[in-house]
């Protein structure tokens, strides 16, 4: 794992995730962590189930003071700021098809799902830092293209198209360039844009 990937508020924070062994942690912080290819400063957790009423009165006993009033507040949701820092709780009715990693003893995401999870995301439009996520996962090759959609077919079901996904990912041009903490690696959106198409290029649905 790649604790450079968080900052060092982000280490406190990361450290008391423990506590909610119901949840793991997915999106780019986990990547990050499995990686080591950017800084990621928000964290995802996800559980199948709705998000407990009392989970609110939990955060701000592991947190304390340092938990600002909650931003979204619901059963499919909770996301609270603790110094600054987003933390969500989300309701992820999918299922889990990999084994989880183990760190610190928090569960995430295995880099396999994680890269499925940004497929999902890019098909229904991410953002600069989802695109920046998946080319790290098959620049580096730890999954390929294929894998991918196959094991994004069999979590998401119907709510995943293929074709709208690979046409989504060769389309950056209203994607905002945002900037990235790239960390052993720095890359353009333009090349990314140009390793996308060559890997759709090859590909056949």
């Amino acid at each position: 794992m790649h604790p450079e990937a968080l900052t060092e508020k982000g280490k406190e924070i990361f450290a008391k995730l423990p506590a909610f062994a119901e949840y793991y942690l997915a999106g780019g912080t986990a990547l990050a962590l499995h990686l080591g290819h950017r800084r990621s400063f928000d964290f995802d957790l996800f559980s199948s189930g709705s998000i407990p009423r009392e989970l609110l009165l939990k955060v701000r006993r592991i947190f304390g003071a340092a938990v600002a009033a909650p931003s979204v507040n619901n059963p499919d949701e909770l996301t609270v700021f603790v110094e600054g820092v987003k933390v969500t709780f989300l309701c992820y009715p999918f299922p889990l098809l990999t084994d989880v990693a183990w760190y610190e003893g928090m569960r995430l995401l295995s880099v396999r799902e994680l890269a499925v999870t940004k497929a999902y995301t890019i098909g229904r439009r991410g953002t600069y830092k989802d695109y920046v996520d998946l080319y790290a996962i098959l620049a580096g090759r730890h999954t390929s293209l294929e894998a991918i959609i196959d094991l994004a077919k069999q979590k998401y079901l119907d709510e995943f198209n293929a074709r709208l996904f690979l046409e989504q990912m060769i389309y950056l041009d209203d994607i905002e360039d945002t900037d990235i903490f790239f960390l052993g690696m720095s890359i353009s959106k333009d090349d990314i844009q140009a390793f996308f198409e060559s890997c759709v290029r090859d590909f056949k649905l």
